[in-house]
């Protein structure tokens, strides 16, 4: 069951949230900011609804990132609903760019309510489904990616094979747009030993010219 958290002196807000979260949320209602504060400390809370001016800390100003930062830092995954009169929309947005999920104006409405918790649930499915997209694509080999009746380009593939396993430096040479960044990068990934460092002539000689190296002390070296 998820847990609901009101923070408001509007006397209309607390019970037509309560009545719209009724099934399966458990709703809670603080009277300012340190009381909603001292009431996360002790147990967890999934969604808050809190009023512009009652979040706004005095000491921040209206620096509405700072006034974010306890309820963030005693839950990074809390959502957090702002609510404010309609001449206040601007600032509602501010504390949206901040780091709030959403916000709502007063009067409430009861379908706004269920829309904005729908939005955010549809939000966090699409992310967490993401973040699991991303993860499988970083496991995929590149070199599984890779289709050649080259014999040539066989062989190469086997030689970066046979070298992976290895702590010898390697120097790929050729036409730019050719794959070495890819031979590189999966070099890394087969060995088990530290990720390989891939920098090319380019930044070889930005480096040099940088540390004033002539290429002439460079090849003596």
């Amino acid at each position: 069951m998820k847990s609901i958290l009101v923070v408001t002196n509007e006397e209309k807000a607390y019970p037509l949230i309560a009545s719209t979260y009724k099934s399966g949320f458990t709703v809670e209602k603080a009277a300012n900011r340190a009381a909603a504060l001292e009431l996360l400390q002790k147990r967890r809370c999934d969604l808050i609804f809190i009023d512009l001016d009652v979040l706004n800390n005095q000491d921040s100003g209206e620096n509405y990132k700072e006034s974010l930062k306890p309820f963030c830092q005693l839950y990074p995954s809390v959502e957090i609903i702002v609510m404010t009169r309609q001449d206040k929309i601007r600032r509602a947005v501010d504390a949206v760019k901040a780091g709030a999920d959403d916000y709502l104006t007063y009067p409430l409405d009861a379908a706004e309510l269920k829309l904005v918790s729908e939005n955010l649930n549809k939000t966090r499915i699409m992310q967490s489904e993401l973040d699991y997209l991303r993860d499988q694509v970083s496991q995929i080999d590149e070199f599984d990616l890779l289709r050649t009746n080259s014999e040539g380009m066989q062989k190469v593939l086997q030689q970066i094979r046979t070298v992976s396993p290895t702590k010898s430096t390697v120097l790929l040479v050729g036409e730019t747009v050719t794959g070495k960044s890819v031979l590189a990068r999966n070099r890394g990934k087969i060995k088990d030993s530290a990720r390989d460092a891939g920098i090319s002539c380019r930044q070889l000689n930005k480096l040099m010219s940088r540390y004033g190296i002539r290429k002439e002390e460079f090849k003596a070296a």
